[in-house]
């Protein structure tokens, strides 16, 4: 029975050691998690602000595309639109046309001023049958509509062609030389 008491003493002294020893491990073990746990928010933080910064970063790209889209688009010179042509042919001492032209804005910003070019085109053969000078002042707000009426002196052959022609057998279309912005800049375009 000695024996057996010595066995179960020297095991116990030994669970005991173990014992002590698996807690100092646990010990170790929930220090090296609480460590891990630290440096996860920590990354996580890191994580959070390079997110904002790609945040901000997409927003300016975004801005300067929008940007530099508007700067095409106001450096065109065909982005006003013809929607409609109306005209009466004329002779009392010189023949001329009373012409209703429809322009719209597909500029980004309010024309305040506009100088170009009204051209129809028969659709079929590509023949100018009118142009006209259009320079005024005017306040035309982008996606809006203006309506002018105008007459025009019948200066060419070809422009007494356009009094047998229905407006839907012409291409309309409209070229900008000067446009001034109501923001204060202007475009000028064909000017040498």
């Amino acid at each position: 029975m000695k024996k057996f008491l010595a066995v179960v003493g020297i095991t116990s002294m030994l669970f005991a050691a173990n014992s002590a020893d698996i807690d100092k491990k646990l010990d170790l073990i929930l220090q090296q998690i609480q460590q891990l746990k630290q440096e996860v928010k920590a990354k996580d933080k890191e994580i959070e602000k390079l997110k904002k910064e790609l945040k901000t970063q997409q927003k300016e790209i975004k801005n300067q595309a929008k940007k530099t889209q508007e700067e095409f688009a106001i450096k065109s010179c065909d982005k006003i639109k013809v929607v409609s042509l109306k005209y009466k042919f004329k002779k009392i001492v010189f023949p001329y046309y009373e012409l209703t032209i429809t322009l719209k804005n597909t500029y980004p910003k309010t024309v305040v001023y506009l100088q170009g070019n009204l051209y129809a085109e028969d659709k079929d053969d590509g023949t100018k049958v009118l142009k006209d000078y259009i320079d005024r002042d005017i306040v035309l707000k982008p996606g809006e509509e203006v309506t002018i009426h105008k007459k025009h002196m019948v200066d060419g052959d070809l422009e007494m062609y356009l009094k047998d022609e229905k407006p839907e057998n012409l291409k309309l279309y409209f070229i900008v030389t000067k446009a001034k912005f109501k923001d204060g800049t202007w475009l000028k375009c064909g000017l040498f």
